[in-house]
């Protein structure tokens, strides 16, 4: 496998979004687009072609699904001796990019399955795998390729697009009774904290990959992704949220979000919080022991308590834990002790995805899972897949029904107006993309 590097001036790369419209329209697409404020979690983007799809199919059981996706991980094997580690490393040298579906959590966690559960429409997880890519170093403003990438195309007039019809699946009313619900458990002891969703459709005329351009371009999503699924859809993701980075020599960190303000209103609101910051404790303790059931004795370490995130139209509580991975640890091991992210289920996991699974009444499908990559070069990282958009196939007009879910933290302080104004906020960076003047997003 073989890199080559194009100066970005032979490119005219505005910015790595860009990239998207200058995809070939006929060849598939598993792309990771970072974007916003340049940090270390987002110096790359990945823009992939699968020559092979793995689906793990929703009614596939949790024995069936885990073989499949331990054989297909078991690919991409992580380094038996760590190498050391080189800033300027390409990540991705070929491997899987991967949705992981939050259903997939059932399989690692079968004691979260209740007879409430909702009927299952999306795939557990689906899997391309890529030996041709192009990646993109926004610190240099590099193209490399890998492999033999499709040529891109010289930059045209962008396809249209409209997002209209968005509406919530539910009430406020009906949410904030399932908000209450949850405190009443919480209040029981059954739970610390527990994620409670909502879902808001739409429908998407004209280009989804024009779309996702817009929505990543516009929301300076850091972990922005657009992947095509089976069957014609799509998953568009515009997540402010790293799950987990694995470097090839071992060392691990995840990035948990909790607390949530609007951009408009100061950020002291948020970080003056003790609510917000109880939030997000629980969960740093959660993370700091699922990293512990993979990591080196003594090596996980809260690299960041709390610290302020703010994005187009959110603020957010964010901290940062790390660890070192044993080396007898697979990916298969990583996932199992991590999956599904306890930001978006609560602590206890298992109650709360229990909790979850009764007070919810339509499927995550890949909204709370996760979606990223795995390297042949033993790198990985994987985003929450929050303010993401999941596409279904588009009809004889070119449109697409579109489903999109905000979910918050409940603690025994929550109050229920204010949770049901957070999903409003969340939900802002897809209502903002909407071109019509049909939206009712109340």
């Amino acid at each position: 496998m073989t890199s080559s590097t194009l100066p970005q001036s032979d490119c005219t790369i505005r910015s790595a979004a860009d990239l998207l419209l200058r995809w070939p329209a006929q060849e598939p697409l598993a792309a990771l687009v970072s974007g916003g404020t340049l940090e270390s979690q987002n110096a790359w983007t990945i823009l992939a072609r699968p020559v092979e799809t793995i689906v793990i199919a929703a009614d596939s059981t949790a024995t069936d699904a885990l073989a499949q996706l331990e054989l297909a991980l078991s690919r991409t094997p992580r380094p038996s001796v760590p190498r050391s580690h080189d800033a300027r490393d390409i990540p991705f040298t070929g491997g899987w990019i991967l949705a992981l579906g939050y259903a997939l959590g059932e399989c690692f966690e079968p004691r979260a399955v209740c007879d409430a559960q909702p009927a299952a429409a999306s795939p557990r997880a689906v899997l391309h795998w890529c030996a041709d890519a192009w990646c993109f170093d926004h610190t240099t403003s590099t193209l490399h390729a890998i492999g033999n990438p499709p040529a891109l195309s010289s930059p045209t007039e962008t396809p249209a697009w409209q997002l209209h019809s968005m509406h919530p699946r539910e009430s406020d009313a009906h949410y904030a009774a399932s908000v209450a619900r949850a405190i009443e458990y919480i209040r029981a002891g059954d739970a610390y904290q527990a994620n409670i969703a909502r879902r808001f459709d739409g429908v998407l005329s004209g280009s989804a990959r024009a779309f996702a351009h817009a929505a990543i371009s516009e929301n300076h999503a850091w972990f922005g992704a657009c992947v095509d699924l089976p069957g014609g859809g799509c998953l568009v993701s515009m997540s402010p949220e790293l799950f987990l980075r694995v470097s090839h020599d071992g060392r691990i960190a995840t990035r948990p979000i909790k607390g949530t303000r609007s951009a408009d209103v100061p950020a002291r609101e948020l970080l003056e919080s003790t609510k917000d910051c109880a939030e997000l404790a629980m969960i740093v303790d959660l993370m700091r022991n699922d990293l512990g059931r993979v990591a080196e004795i003594g090596s996980v370490e809260v690299a960041q308590s709390r610290v302020l995130e703010t994005h187009r139209t959110v603020h957010h509580g964010v901290a940062e834990i790390r660890a070192r991975l044993r080396n007898d640890v697979s990916w298969m091991d990583v996932l199992r002790a991590t999956f599904p992210p306890g930001s978006v289920t609560g602590a206890p996991k298992v109650r709360a995805m229990q909790i979850i699974q009764e007070l919810e009444e339509t499927e995550r499908g890949f909204y709370c899972g996760g979606i990223g990559f795995i390297s042949a070069s033993g790198n990985a990282a994987l985003s929450v897949a929050i303010r993401t958009a999941q596409l279904g196939a588009a009809d004889a007009d070119n449109a697409r029904a579109l489903a999109y879910h905000a979910g918050c933290g409940i603690v025994i302080e929550s109050e229920l107006a204010a949770e049901v104004a957070e999903t409003h906020t969340k939900a802002r960076a897809v209502f903002q993309l909407a071109q019509s003047g049909d939206v009712d997003p109340s």
